[in-house]
């Protein structure tokens, strides 16, 4: 079994992201991997607010309160107004969700690629971002459903003791039970979306596959045997989320709160985006050569490196392959000191193996 640590990505996920946002800096990919960030982090927070309109203050309200005759009067036009706002706010939920399941594959594209790109990874995984947006909308409705029965049973424990107005053993039996068991549902939901947003997500998108698919192999390989790791996993992101949010609010204070503005804040925060997306690939990359996101390209042609040794030559030019089959970073005329400058990783060609001389990884590909 492969060893899986929380800590070891970071470097590489830092690496990655300078890589990609400054090696060089170029705005208009920042631009377009802001747009695919913002998609994929749309409907998930943010700063705005909507403002509720003031009932008391149109016709045929008293006192700050709506007369009762006026909505007897007009009982049609309200239900259709309720109506239509009620299918508006279904509407907006539903278009959120499809495009905020659609942007996380262009971002983890943009991040695996070293891209900014829309329209190509918008259509090439359709597939897989409209099976998420189902699935979603599925788990979504069985969430509530579940909720409100909980709620129900908790109402209906202390129905006894919210007909007599008093609060006795039947209206403490309600709050307990009902209470528990909105806990265990609060802890399920959030640990069912935890582990769909990091580890089938990203499944879905290096395998090709559908949802249950995706479910069913990350499951299997990621998350059964490594239940351990993943809850490392699950305290470092919240020790870096702290630490993100330090940065968040001085970047906030610097911008002027321009940094609150749709869009412009996914654009902002990129470096931020991006490092946390490149961790989480980082870190499943640490369970095997399947599940490599990263491809290793020949500097010399471009040609597909996956598969091959990181030592040797492409067989598509022939050029020296001497770099670090984690980063890719270039070994040529490093020290023998086994592991790589950029990253830190080791670079033993299995797991159960020892060091591997980086001398001796230059000579025999020459």
């Amino acid at each position: 079994m492969p060893h899986i640590s929380p800590i070891d990505p970071i470097g590489p996920a830092w690496n990655r992201m300078v890589l990609i946002l400054f090696k060089p800096f170029q705005f208009k990919k920042w631009l377009l991997l802001g747009f695919c960030a913002f998609l994929a982090q749309c409907g998930e927070g943010g700063s705005s607010q909507v403002q509720i309109p003031d009932l008391g203050s149109g016709p045929g309200s008293r006192g700050g309160f709506v007369d009762g005759d006026w909505f007897a009067q007009n009982m049609t036009t309200v239900v259709l107004v309720a109506i239509a706002a009620l299918l508006l706010v279904v509407g907006c939920v539903l278009l959120i969700t499809w495009l905020n399941s659609r942007g996380k594959f262009m971002l983890i594209d943009g991040v695996v690629k070293n891209r900014g790109a829309v329209s190509e990874p918008w259509r090439e995984y359709r597939p897989e971002g409209n099976s998420l947006f189902l699935f979603r909308i599925c788990f979504g409705l069985l969430a509530f459903a579940a909720g409100a029965l909980i709620v129900l049973l908790g109402l209906a424990i202390a129905s006894p003791d919210i007909s007599d107005e008093k609060f006795e053993l039947s209206a403490t039996a309600g709050l307990v039970i009902g209470g528990s068991l909105m806990l265990l549902w609060l802890l399920l939901v959030s640990a069912i979306s935890f582990f769909l947003r990091v580890f089938v997500v990203p499944t879905m998108y290096l395998k090709r596959v559908r949802v249950m698919e995706g479910w069913r192999v990350a499951w299997g390989e990621l998350g059964r045997n490594h239940v351990g790791s993943i809850l490392l996993f699950f305290l470092m992101l919240l020790v870096l989320g702290m630490a993100a949010g330090v940065v968040g609010m001085f970047i906030f204070c610097l911008t002027c709160c321009l940094a609150m503005i749709p869009y412009v804040s996914s654009v902002i925060f990129l470096p931020i985006i991006i490092f946390f997306e490149a961790y989480v690939l980082e870190y499943i990359q640490q369970h095997g050569e399947g599940w490599s996101f990263f491809p290793r390209l020949c500097k010399g042609c471009g040609y597909d490196l996956q598969g091959h040794d990181a030592s040797g030559a492409c067989p598509e030019c022939g050029r020296s392959i001497v770099e670090c089959r984690w980063c890719g970073y270039d070994l040529q005329g490093h020290d023998g000191s086994g592991e790589c400058p950029e990253c830190g990783r080791s670079q033993a060609p299995d797991p159960g193996g020892g060091p591997m001389d980086l001398n001796d990884l230059a000579g025999d590909a020459g």
